[in-house]
């Protein structure tokens, strides 16, 4: 029998879509923006913490086999996370693979989204996938609290339903 090898799992990025977008407005204008666009719910989430400095950072998801958005700041206090030439503020990453139609309608809808001056689809390369596996990084962070926050709530609801069959088990005696 084989020693089992200790393997880090890294994530491939072959099925995530990274669009480059280039806006003026704040990130909590893009992502509504975003929202009305695509008829999704971006919500604020934790930040993207690199290098001290905070990015803002934006989930969505519909739930399991369907896709999940991100929208990460790439500016924070005139600090750059991924320098882009041309220029680029967000990252807007879709999860999931997406047939070239779709891909095409969401960047059409991007692209006419108010406040977005400018939305490209970006080639994954080694320096972008640093980046990738940041954002990653946090969002998978961000999935273990919320996990963490479900089950405490989880705890807390059998507690208050065991109290209340003590109660009535009290009143019944």
């Amino acid at each position: 029998m084989k020693p089992k090898s200790n393997k880090i799992q890294i994530p491939s990025f072959d099925d995530t879509t990274v669009v480059g977008i280039n806006s003026s407005l704040p990130d909590y204008k893009l992502a509504y923006s975003v929202n009305n666009a695509l008829a999704i719910d971006l919500a604020r989430h934790d930040d993207l913490v690199f290098e001290g400095a905070p990015y803002a950072f934006f989930y969505y998801t519909a739930g399991e086999n369907y896709n999940v958005y991100n929208l990460v700041s790439l500016v924070s206090r005139e600090r750059v996370l991924y320098t882009f030439n041309p220029r680029i503020d967000y990252l807007f990453l879709i999860q999931n693979t997406l047939s070239p139609e779709r891909q095409m309608a969401i960047m059409r809808s991007l692209r006419q989204a108010e406040g977005v001056i400018h939305a490209f689809v970006l080639e994954k390369d080694k320096n972008l996938r640093i980046v990738l596996e940041t954002i990653a990084g946090c969002e998978q962070q961000m999935m273990d609290k919320k996990k963490l926050r479900t089950d405490i709530n989880a705890v807390r609801q059998q507690i208050q339903e065991q109290e209340t069959r003590m109660a009535e088990l009290r009143a019944q005696s």
